[in-house]
């Protein structure tokens, strides 16, 4: 907006703020449809595809690398490095986004989240009004978090964030901070609540020129996880101190119609509805996927088109548990070299372990085989095909799920395709005998 004219006058300085402010409000109110085009309206939106089909109802949940963002305190409970990385065209203008999280065994949880949010081709005018060159507009945002479990049931957290923008050839720095708890009083409800914008950022791009400071903002939110964990619903009231904004509502749902391959996800806020899914493929101790989310924009009577955003993730190392069984597909009869399956169990936690259990289930989900004890499981078990009973399994696909808890009672499991059954018939022999 402002190549404008060589002009050094204290007039002239003060139009050019006055443009480059006007059209950064107007550009951020398009964008992001929030009141009037309130400062920070980038670090308050929502990056990743997952988040943004729940309605960015998140600071409740915050079970992944993106709590960075909406609740620091989250953090805490994630158990495998995580990575999420998304990217939306916003009518023409391009967000995108980096996070990772580190936990560890001692020290907490790390995490770090990168945004970049671009504009280019805006028109520009002089003082006169008349059109110049088009300028562009760029902000990027480090956030850099720490996240500690205090107890069973609380976490806190917080950020720093780094924050640079450039609006033509003006730029600015800013420095701010977010601060969140999380209360998981129950593994199927938690409730979290986190402060965005504690002192800042502020940005000045003029010398003589008017502060733009992001209003702290108050998000309240809770998780319900039902059917084991299959079924999530999460709600977020957000309000800054502003005393002309509103509450804003946020609500979304997610469910595994196919555990844990398959995700479908739904949710809504003031401005769009929104919908999405994402598929995941495990790797023994490492998973990855892609999220897709749509966005519908009811807030303008759906005038605005709709928009994708596409993004992967990648979940690895950590704290985890899985189980291998060798051979693949095994014949339960005796005299066979197949006769058993071994099964290997493989765990890393925080913790020592108190107790364990590990669940044989058919392809109806029915448990046939258990197998539990107290302190470490062994690294490996047998299986003969027998149930519980002492009965043969009938032929078919098994499938197993792990559980693990440890003495500060946090939960690890897992659940996946374990071996295939096939009952062979005893070895025998044919005697030919030659007719006379």
């Amino acid at each position: 907006m402002v190549k404008c004219i060589n002009r050094k006058t204290f007039n002239v300085k003060r139009i050019k703020s006055f443009l480059l402010l006007t059209s950064y409000f107007l550009l951020l109110n398009f964008v992001f449809a929030q009141d009037g085009g309130l400062p920070g309206a980038v670090l308050n939106y929502g990056m990743s595809p997952r988040s943004t089909a729940m309605g960015k109802a998140f600071t409740g949940l915050a079970d992944d690398a993106e709590a960075v963002y909406f609740n620091p305190a989250g953090l805490a409970q994630l158990y495998s490095h995580n990575i999420k990385s998304s990217y939306l065209d916003l009518y023409g203008h391009q967000l995108g986004y980096f996070g990772y999280a580190l936990p560890t065994r001692r020290f907490g949880t790390f995490g770090i989240n990168i945004i970049h949010f671009r504009s280019k081709g805006i028109d520009s005018r002089d003082e006169n009004m008349n059109p110049y060159e088009t300028y562009y507009f760029a902000q990027s945002c480090i956030l850099v978090s720490y996240a500690y479990l205090l107890s069973n049931a609380l976490s806190m957290g917080t950020n720093l964030k780094f924050l640079t923008s450039k609006i033509a050839q003006y730029g600015s720095i800013g420095i701010g901070g977010d601060a969140g708890i999380l209360l998981f009083p129950r593994n199927n409800y938690s409730f979290g609540i986190s402060v965005q914008n504690i002192l800042g950022p502020k940005l000045q791009y003029l010398e003589d020129g008017a502060t733009e400071e992001f209003p702290p903002t108050f998000r309240f939110g809770g998780s319900v996880k039902l059917y084991q964990g299959r079924a999530v619903i999460v709600g977020d009231l957000v309000k800054n101190i502003l005393e002309y904004s509103s509450v804003k509502p946020h609500l979304g749902f997610e469910f595994f119609p196919v555990y844990p391959i398959l995700i479908l996800r739904a949710g809504f806020d003031e401005n769009t509805l929104n919908a999405g899914l994402g598929v995941r493929k495990f790797f023994g101790n490492m998973s990855t996927g892609i999220d897709y989310a749509i966005e519908l924009h009811h807030k303008s009577n759906y005038l605005l088109p709709y928009r994708h955003k596409i993004g992967i993730f990648i979940e690895f190392g950590g704290f985890r548990t899985w189980v291998t069984a060798n051979p693949k597909e095994f014949s339960p009869a005796p005299g066979r070299k197949e006769n058993v399956a071994w099964l290997d169990l493989h765990y890393t936690t925080k913790r020592e372990i108190e107790r364990w259990q590990l669940l044989i289930k058919n392809q109806y989900g029915e448990v046939v085989r258990t197998y539990s004890g107290w302190d470490a499981p062994p690294l490996r078990l047998s299986w003969d095909g027998l149930d519980d009973v002492g009965r043969l399994v009938s032929d078919g696909r098994y499938y197993y799920e792990i559980i693990i808890i440890d003495k500060g009672k946090e939960r690890i499991t897992y659940s996946d395709y374990l071996v295939k059954i096939v009952t062979l018939g005893p070895k025998g022999e044919i005697e030919f005998v030659p007719q006379e």
